[in-house]
């Protein structure tokens, strides 16, 4: 296990810990040499390797775009576990010569038990979509080919994996990671030294329908917001803000699951049901992001009996006022850094909050780093050198992250706030009035 790995593998967990809401593993492997390919899908860019590695046990490489590959970066790659894997389309002409060494070189990795990992779809969309894009075949290759360069004396497996967020650039959203059913190489050898090319082909084909069942995938993705807006509306899916905190994670993902599935198997352009659920949906959410509300305060609205409910919103900004002021002294300035660096570096904000969270992560360190000159002066001299140490480090550990998590909760809260107050309440019943109307048609739609 090479050092910068091993760091990551120890600070990330606190790192998801403030990023992440929940974060849960369903079926992940638990031993450190698991001899596994794993293959997941890839919503988010740079966050999946991270989330992906950290969420179960196994020692892990990555392949990795090659473009990230930087000669002054290479002690880091190297460090980190990561691996080049080259596409013909973004790094030219000899691109197979190139694969065709990295995959020797992964071929060692397998054989000491260590486990790799790949992302399927072989990029990431600029939009984070519930769904999969075509599988690529690197995965099967890798893995038949190393299986037959030993004989198939070895037992490697290929895992698929679902990465599922309720949205991976939301501060305080959620995460869980799904573990398919292994995949055992042996299992294709006959195929294999019979017809190599065909062998590739179903097995890669196995891997995008085993990741396919550990994700919410909507095969048109046409109607992406068509399945959002269900889950929205029914407050009951995988959605990051509007969801019912009182239903479990693993049951947010299940129902997520069953409305796109019966989307994919029974919606119809020509069924003028379906059509009309649809523009009606759209139309509803269409305006709502018009007058600039949100169907959590359509929802609130609803449940106070139509009226704009403001006392828990003034007592919570009240309270917790001191903590958010706690938080903009740790984490204001390393903030806006990170925020102003990662969003001038990066175009596409897919990769932000990945960026963000391993940068905040360090800016935020070294900004706090002096709580352990400044707090001893506060502290009595006569309490001892050791206690004043451990009372310092249970602070710069628990305070700031835990007051950063309020101050950004707080901020949220004040501006939803200030929206409320200046909601015009005769339209709020409107669209509180329309919610329910089409809340109570998905059951008809076995939603």
């Amino acid at each position: 296990m090479r050092p910068v790995y091993l760091i990551l593998r120890i600070l990330l967990p606190y790192a998801f810990t403030i990023f992440f809401r929940r974060r849960n593993n369903i079926f992940s492997q638990r031993k450190l040499k698991a001899q596994t390919i794993f293959v997941s899908n890839h919503p988010s860019a740079f966050i999946d390797p991270l989330v992906a590695a950290n969420s179960q046990w196994p020692i892990i490489f990555f392949m990795t775009r090659s473009d990230v590959f930087k000669k002054w970066l290479q002690p880091v790659t190297w460090a980190s576990h990561m691996v080049p894997i080259y596409r013909a389309d973004r790094d030219g002409a000899g691109t197979y010569e190139k694969n065709k060494k990295v995959f020797s070189g992964v071929a060692k990795v397998l054989k000491r038990k260590k486990s790799v990992i790949l992302f399927g779809e072989g990029y990431t969309d600029d939009t984070f979509i519930r769904s999969l894009k075509p599988m690529k075949k690197g995965a099967a290759r890798l893995g038949l080919g190393t299986m037959d360069s030993t004989d198939w004396e070895h037992d490697i497996k290929i895992q698929p994996i679902g990465l599922n967020y309720s949205d991976p650039s939301v501060f305080r959203s959620d995460t869980l990671l799904v573990c398919g059913d292994l995949i055992f190489l042996k299992d294709y050898e006959k195929a294999y030294k019979e017809n190599p090319a065909k062998t590739v082909n179903d097995l890669t084909k196995d891997i995008g329908e085993g990741i396919k069942k550990n994700i919410t995938y909507i095969e048109d993705k046409k109607l992406a917001d068509f399945l959002e807006h269900i889950l929205i509306l029914s407050r009951r899916g995988m959605n990051a803000k509007e969801y019912n905190a009182g239903i479990s994670m693993e049951q947010r993902y299940r129902y997520s699951q069953k409305v796109a599935n019966t989307i994919n198997e029974n919606y119809s352009k020509e069924d003028p049901k379906w059509l009309d659920l649809k523009n009606e949906t759209d139309q509803y959410f269409d305006e709502l992001e018009k007058e600039s509300f949100t169907e959590t305060q359509v929802n609130d609205f609803h449940k106070a009996g139509n009226k704009k409910s403001l006392i828990e919103n003034f007592l919570f900004l009240t309270f917790l006022f001191p903590l958010f002021l706690v938080g903009l002294v740790h984490s204001l300035v390393p903030y806006l850094i990170v925020k102003t660096m990662v969003e001038k570096m990066f175009k596409r904000k897919v990769f932000w909050s990945g960026v963000k969270i391993m940068m905040g992560g360090l800016f935020f360190f070294l900004y706090n780093l002096p709580i352990f000159w400044i707090l001893p002066k506060f502290l009595p001299a006569d309490i001892g050198r050791w206690p004043a140490y451990f009372i310092c480090l249970a602070y710069f550990l628990i305070v700031p992250a835990f007051t950063f998590i309020w101050a950004y909760k707080w901020r949220s809260y004040m501006r939803d706030t200030l929206k409320l107050i200046k909601a015009d309440k005769t339209k709020l019943k409107k669209y509180s009035d329309w919610r329910e109307k089409l809340k109570a048609k998905l059951p008809d739609f076995g939603f």
